[in-house]
């Protein structure tokens, strides 16, 4: 697999941009046939239960775009060689970059939070590329998948480390370190439990925890792509600050509570740009299905596709 993507990506890079995104259509068009009816059925369920809309057909149709834009995300990926040192500036236009600006002069590291919305894999490596002292925190990934993804975000001047480094994340915080951190998927046990989409749900609790820790701001960063300006907009939000009080829990759990209204309202702006496929409230049914009110599992038996 690996040399296959080093090949795929070689020749990716030597055709002219329409036709690369053309293929990148195509891959979309692919991936959306390749998911099972089962895990189509839970993007829609999950869209209806969270009252983005309430018509099964457009519900659809915002379950199979969040899937086939992972077609021109490939393709973004597979151009890291052609767009690396600053080739990419005319992909991206930057709102409020002076939020990282201002973090990266006070000198105490900052946590970046981000969502699996847009191509988070493309901003993650424009930031790194940009100067910021990014330090992104991921998922390992199975073998050859996981050689290929790190050695183009190397490309990109990207460094990563993997969930289980939390002594490593603290000491890059306190050199002043960009911590990246994505907190919108099931963190399954480890997680506190705070409102989302009108549910009470298991959220990552790390930002906060980290944050609060460290005495940094929290900065979401946002990407989306733009089909007028043919750009990704890359919005800095305004930094969030953890208080601190002699409670804790409290004040994890009240931030947590914010950064889950930011999420909300950002997927509420740009449904399509979500990762409806992932099972976000599989561990919230299962330790508290019986104790609370969790989404329901009809549309999963009931939707048709």
């Amino acid at each position: 697999m690996y040399r296959f993507m080093k090949i795929f990506s070689a020749f990716i890079c030597l055709l002219p941009k329409g036709l690369q995104y053309a293929i990148g259509t195509l891959l979309g068009e692919i991936a959306w046939l390749a998911v099972p009816p089962k895990r189509k059925r839970l993007a829609i369920g999950q869209i209806l239960f969270c009252n983005i809309t309430d018509d099964p057909k457009e519900a659809r149709r915002i379950a199979k775009a969040s899937t086939t834009r992972f077609g021109r995300m490939i393709i973004d990926v597979l151009r890291y060689p052609e767009i690396k040192d600053g080739a990419y500036k005319d992909m991206v236009e930057f709102i409020n970059k002076e939020y990282l600006d201002d973090a990266l002069e006070n000198g105490r590291g900052a946590i970046l939070a981000a969502v699996h919305s847009g191509n988070w894999e493309l901003l993650g490596g424009v930031l790194a590329s940009e100067g910021y002292p990014l330090i992104s925190v991921a998922m390992k990934q199975n073998g050859d998948a996981d050689k290929f993804i790190n050695e183009y975000r190397r490309i990109m001047h990207q460094h990563v480390t993997y969930k289980t480094g939390v002594r490593e994340m603290i000491n890059e915080l306190k050199k002043g370190a960009f911590l990246g951190l994505i907190m919108d998927q099931d963190p399954g046990d480890d997680g506190v439990l705070v409102p989302f989409f009108g549910y009470e749900t298991l959220t990552a609790a790390g930002p906060a925890v980290l944050a609060r820790m460290q005495d940094v701001p929290i900065i979401f960063v946002t990407i989306h792509y733009s089909p007028f300006s043919e750009k990704y907009e890359i919005e800095v939000h305004p930094p969030i600050y953890v208080e601190r009080t002699d409670d804790k829990k409290r004040d994890i759990a009240v931030t947590t509570t914010l950064l889950n209204e930011f999420i909300e309202d950002y997927i509420r702006r740009y449904p399509e740009d979500w990762f409806w496929l992932h099972n976000r409230w599989k561990w919230t049914r299962r330790f508290y299905g019986e104790q609370i009110e969790t989404p329901p599992d009809v549309y999963l038996s009931l939707i048709h596709i």
